[in-house]
């Protein structure tokens, strides 16, 4: 390597770290869940299809796409009930404890495993779950959701925790009660929560802004997202004004930034994923690939992921009981991070 290169990368991980220099009510990143030195992403700028080239073990299992590993590290163990449930839903919740408290949580929702949305079977009997962790994978309570919620996204936004609960639907619940959930072993069933207008093809969602991002997963074609309106009750409206917009096939998270989207993509055991990075320059009734954007493999089932304070989390079902069979190509049971900056930059 020359000394030319050795200090751009110096430069590089330089700046990720400085974005993981979380002080007084925001996290510490850790080892663990932090970032580590990474070559920059190389390839295509937009290239016609996803990047397959299959050259990185980075990970262990099947091979990956180099670009993947470069931009993803191994973060903090998201390990906790996979013998029953499994991962879908990613988010992060400041200052959990209210008051004077200063530590921050990841939100993790899973579904247990008769879940209608992967069995077909509409009369269940186990509970979703929501569990929040600390950067380093430290359980600090957790909540039953309703019989049958996907948990297909998870965020929270001005005093509401917003969870998937289907295509059609989806739950909110006051800070104060999923706090109260956490702390209390008596109260951890978290009932239907507050009344949210009915949404349209929401497999997962993001929050960016005062509107909630809803797209559809499909295996099939590409997707659709629509966009919502967040009221000061904490109610959605939709906005009639924007979209839909069309989005990766296999889409099972969206991150909405300002001028991008991201993307993950996947479907099944035995297939890897893919990452999309999007600019936000396309329109209704136009193909997302008619804007600048850039797609490479990832793992196999990644999940929602979230940034936060420069960071992006990546979730991954593959770690779960529910897929550890002979075909599973790959058992993720930790986060992945990424820079959110050095993704963005892909397509800018």
């Amino acid at each position: 390597m020359s000394r030319t290169t050795r200090l751009l990368r110096t430069r590089v991980v330089a700046g990720a770290l400085g974005a993981l220099a979380l002080t007084g009510a925001t996290l510490v990143a850790t080892p663990e869940a932090g970032l580590t030195s990474r070559a920059d992403a190389a390839g295509p700028l937009y290239p016609a299809d996803c990047e397959e080239d299959e050259s990185s073990s980075e990970f262990g299992g099947a091979r990956i796409s180099q670009t993947y590993a470069d931009l993803f590290s191994k973060g903090a163990p998201a390990g906790r009930y996979l013998d029953s449930f499994t991962p879908q839903g990613l988010g992060v919740w400041e200052n959990w404890q209210g008051g004077s408290g200063t530590e921050d949580l990841l939100l993790v929702g899973m579904h247990y495993f008769d879940d209608p949305a992967t069995s077909g079977d509409d009369e269940v009997s186990h509970r979703s779950r929501l569990y929040g962790m600390t950067t380093s994978g430290t359980v600090r309570g957790f909540a039953t959701l309703p019989i049958g919620a996907h948990t297909g996204g998870v965020k929270v936004h001005d005093g509401w925790v917003y969870v998937q609960k289907s295509q059609t639907e989806i739950l909110r619940y006051s800070v104060e009660r999923v706090r109260e959930a956490f702390t209390n072993p008596s109260r951890r069933k978290l009932g239907p929560g507050r009344d949210t207008a009915p949404v349209v093809g929401a497999s997962f969602f993001d929050i960016d802004g005062g509107y909630l991002y809803a797209g559809r997963h499909d295996e099939n074609v590409r997707g659709e997202m629509r966009r919502y309106a967040i009221k000061p009750s904490g109610d959605l409206e939709l906005d009639e004004s924007w979209g839909p917009l069309e989005i990766p096939t296999k889409a099972q998270g969206v991150l909405v930034m300002a001028d991008t989207f991201v993307f993950s993509t996947s479907l099944g055991r035995g297939n890897r994923g893919n990452v999309y990075v999007v600019q936000r320059t396309y329109g209704v009734g136009e193909e997302f690939t008619q804007a600048p954007y850039r797609c490479f493999q990832s793992v196999a089932m990644i999940q929602e992921l979230v940034s936060w304070n420069g960071v992006t989390y990546l979730l991954n079902e593959s770690g779960s009981a529910e897929f550890a069979t002979d075909d599973r190509i790959h058992n993720i049971r930790n986060l992945h991070v990424a820079s959110t900056d050095r993704l963005r930059s892909l397509v800018w």
